[in-house]
């Protein structure tokens, strides 16, 4: 058995960090049905933040108003049909009647996830955020929408929110955000897939066939 850790870098109001993640988890699917001996490979992710808006909003905005702020009405409706398109093939069902603010206290949920309950309670967490932010328009800007879905993926509904009213994570959440812009990382979603002289590092929403080839790099180094 090979252990195989990812970190994403991603940011919760991101679309294409919610299909990069579908993507990701088909993958792994289908390297542990297909590759030899991969059955029983354990993967061990770790979410990481980064901030779209490097300056949060002070409130949340309509989603199509956010992207109207961005490009032209035009693009709006063209990216949105892409998105619905892309996003079908992998089982998400976009919407965009919702609202969207700053994600920092979304990302501060998710490192109290990890650092709290570990890996599979982070990803459960995260795949929440997605789906309220996307397919439910719920803005995952605020702490009662926070809290629920922290309740959804089995945290303590009054100690996640004693974390998040307080400093709870404030400074480590900033911190890591630094450390990925220190690497490079301009955008995301951004994969990292193994560790040493076999990492790989997949921008984007990335494919099967890209996240498959760097789990066989990553394995035969483990």
């Amino acid at each position: 058995m090979a252990i195989i850790p990812i970190d994403i870098i991603s940011d919760v109001i991101c679309p294409w960090c919610f299909i990069g993640y579908r993507t990701l988890q088909k993958a792994i699917s289908l390297y542990r049905k297909t590759y030899p001996g991969a059955s029983k490979d354990e993967f061990r992710i770790e979410w990481k933040p980064y901030f779209i808006d490097q300056v949060p909003p002070e409130d949340s905005l309509l989603v199509n108003d956010r992207m109207s702020r961005r490009m032209k009405p035009s693009q709006v409706l063209a990216a949105q049909t892409r998105l619905k398109r892309v996003g079908k093939s992998v089982g998400i069902e976009f919407r965009f009647g919702g609202s969207i603010g700053s994600s920092r206290l979304a990302h501060r949920a998710l490192y109290f996830a990890f650092q709290n309950e570990g890996s599979e309670i982070q990803c459960a967490l995260a795949e929440v955020l997605f789906k309220y932010q996307f397919e439910m328009e719920r803005d995952v800007s605020l702490l009662d929408v926070l809290v629920e879905a922290a309740v959804e993926a089995e945290l303590d509904e009054s100690v996640v929110r004693e974390y998040l009213e307080g400093e709870g994570g404030k400074e480590e959440v900033e911190e890591e955000q630094r450390r990925a812009r220190d690497m490079g990382i301009k955008g995301v979603p951004c994969f990292v897939v193994g560790d040493g002289a076999a990492k790989e590092m997949i921008d984007g929403a990335g494919d099967m066939e890209e996240f498959f080839g760097a789990f066989v790099k990553a394995r035969g180094s483990a």
